[in-house]
């Protein structure tokens, strides 16, 4: 799941001890190339930076570091103001938003702009205001990131990527997990979002219990960049809010959702390597309940590398996210779904593409 070289990137930022701290620091400095660090660790680096810095010790890279920090502050701070001016004008127009992601851990719980790279700002909007939220961001001159101008949003996705012509990027959910994609999934998370004041605007968040599954949810997935952010942002949650984390719900919810094996996978790696703190007993019950087959194979494919030849992977992802919906509708929702994994502009591309899959398969086969 994290490899060694990320554990101590990982411990040497979160570790307490300014002693320790440093000992990680310098163990991971030999294990990588610094000119040439994974893309996922480099992210972790004005978190770094500001880790060693508060040594106050004169450490290798340590300008650098600061360098790094500093663009991150720069672009952020950029992204910030055209995504919050925004944001505002949508309030105004009565469609209300919750930050997600970095945007929201920035706000609530890092409290610095620079801390935590961010290459877009993500927020969800409800499932009835989706066609007016992509109405206006149309006007306002957001294509999708195909330079497509948008359409209705489909059932089958659960955000759009979006950019304007001056490169800002955003990215528009309506239901705020991958995984669950069905009528009325995210009802609880706007019952107990919360709101906070961030450089003189009032921002609404999901509430610390809901926080931590989506960090976790969407951490855990597979991705071609290590996403080993997830868990210094699940961490820094656990030691900011824990007295505010509803550990009932969050097993209730996991349930409902069919997530407690990505609960229990990602909060036991946490209590394993970081000393966590999160209660047995959430731990034991998590892993006692009942494991639904269609949750244990989404879990699966979602932690694995893309199989892009294998269509009946792509038909499991489609349609244990849609949930309880009855098959005709997941079946007629496919190709839209196939368009959008394989980032065609167009449904008329799809039995080409398809064929195209077919044969490079049949190909591989033939000369395995």
């Amino acid at each position: 799941m994290v490899k060694p070289d990320e554990l101590l990137l990982l411990y040497a930022i979160l570790e307490k001890n300014d002693s320790m701290a440093l000992a990680y620091y310098a163990k991971w400095t030999q294990a990588v190339d610094f000119d040439n660090i994974e893309g996922g660790s480099f992210r972790l680096l004005p978190l770094l930076y500001k880790r060693v810095a508060r040594t106050g010790k004169s450490v290798p890279h340590l300008n650098r570091l600061k360098g790094i920090y500093r663009q991150s502050l720069y672009r952020n701070s950029l992204l910030f103001h055209k995504a919050f001016k925004m944001l505002a004008e949508l309030e105004k127009m009565g469609v209300p938003v919750i930050l997600l992601k970095g945007t929201a851990l920035i706000a609530a719980y890092y409290e610095d702009i620079g801390a935590r790279m961010m290459n877009d700002v993500d927020f969800l909007v409800r499932e009835e205001d989706v066609e007016r939220t992509l109405r206006f961001l149309k006007e306002q001159g957001w294509q999708d990131r195909y330079g497509l101008l948008l359409n209705k949003a489909a059932k089958y996705i659960h955000s759009l990527d979006l950019k304007n012509p001056d490169g800002y990027e955003l990215d528009v959910h309506w239901y705020a997990f991958y995984q669950c994609c069905w009528d009325g999934a995210d009802l609880s998370l706007w019952d107990r979002a919360e709101t906070a004041a961030f450089k003189g605007v009032s921002v609404r968040l999901l509430s610390p219990t809901h926080q931590i599954m989506h960090n976790c949810a969407h951490g855990i997935r597979w991705n071609p960049l290590s996403s080993i952010r997830w868990i210094v942002d699940v961490l820094i949650i656990l030691e900011k809010r824990a007295a505010s984390i509803d550990w009932e719900l969050l097993i209730s919810e996991a349930a409902e959702r069919k997530l407690t094996v990505t609960m229990l996978h990602a909060l036991s790696f946490l209590n394993s390597k970081f000393n966590a703190g999160i209660p047995e007993e959430v731990l034991s019950r998590l892993a006692t309940m009942r494991k639904d087959p269609q949750e244990l194979r989404l879990f699966a494919i979602l932690t694995s590398p893309r199989r892009f030849g294998d269509i009946s992977y792509k038909w499991f992802i489609h349609s244990d996210s849609m949930g309880s919906a009855p098959f005709w509708e997941k079946a007629v929702l496919f190709p839209d779904f196939l368009k959008n994994f394989w980032e065609l502009q167009s449904l008329h591309q799809l039995p080409l593409y398809v064929l195209k899959r077919i044969k490079q398969k049949l190909t591989q086969r033939r000369y395995a």
